[in-house]
């Protein structure tokens, strides 16, 4: 499913200042602070790279990310990808960096990346797929966790939440379905319970970070929509899940 930032550099007491502008590792950058910084260490920086890509198809997509560290806005960047969809960029060791995706006709997708997440060769690869702005289309929230059988979200899943509220806040027009689903397994009555409650905690969710309950509508399908029928934890985890259908962009 990353964030508009236009606003957040200025205060009413100080003017935030571009302190340098700059090509680093072939790509270029912008470095934004209200004080004069140097460059961090070349051993601080850890190299995310991955591609921009088609939800649907898996082709590339050209787009560009915006990002910006957490929870000060004093490290931000924007790059444009390569045609192959390829993006490389650098950002501060164990930090966290707000990220926002975009590419023309493609739902904007927001992450919260962590660089202390990072692999045995001191990178992060993480790859976007972007679904097209389109009626009809679904959206996963793959990191939206609940607590076993119950509706109650768990703290880990506030940040892709907060992502979702601010793609609806950055496109105001937009209106969404919030689809609600189970594994099969168990008794239906209770999935399909399960379920409604699960969307409607979200919703919740949603509206206290100030969107309108107009804008979001709910169904529960318990487990009669599976993705998979195999019998293995990880398939039962796909199943249970929420999807976000855009009615109206």
């Amino acid at each position: 499913m990353m964030f508009s930032f236009s606003n957040k550099y200025m205060t009413s007491f100080c003017t935030i200042l571009i302190s340098s502008i700059g090509i680093m590792y072939g790509q270029e950058y912008v470095l934004f602070n209200d004080t004069k910084a140097a460059d961090p260490p070349q051993d601080q920086l850890v190299l995310v790279y991955g591609h921009i890509l088609d939800a649907n198809s898996n082709e590339p997509v050209k787009g560009h990310i915006n990002y910006e560290k957490m929870p000060r806005a004093n490290n931000v960047g924007y790059i444009s990808n390569e045609n192959d969809g390829r993006y490389k960029l650098h950002m501060l060791e164990k930090k966290k960096y707000t990220i926002e995706i975009a590419a023309k006709g493609y739902v904007t997708v927001y992450d919260v990346l962590d660089i202390d997440d990072i692999d045995k060769d001191g990178q992060i690869k993480r790859d976007y797929l972007l679904t097209k702005a389109e009626d009809g289309n679904i959206l996963r929230m793959d990191n939206l966790l609940f607590e076993v059988g119950k509706a109650d979200i768990l703290e880990s899943s506030y940040d892709e939440l907060n992502v979702l509220a601010q793609m609806l806040h950055n496109n105001p027009k937009m209106k969404i379905q919030l689809e609600g689903h189970t594994d099969y397994r168990g008794n239906p009555d209770r999935n399909m319970k399960l379920s409604e409650d699960r969307v409607l905690a979200v919703k919740d969710y949603l509206v206290s970070q100030d969107v309108k309950k107009g804008r979001i509508k709910y169904k529960a399908f318990g487990g009669s929509q599976p993705i998979t029928t195999e019998n293995t934890e990880e398939a039962r985890l796909k199943n249970r899940r929420v999807e976000v259908r855009i009615l109206s962009k």
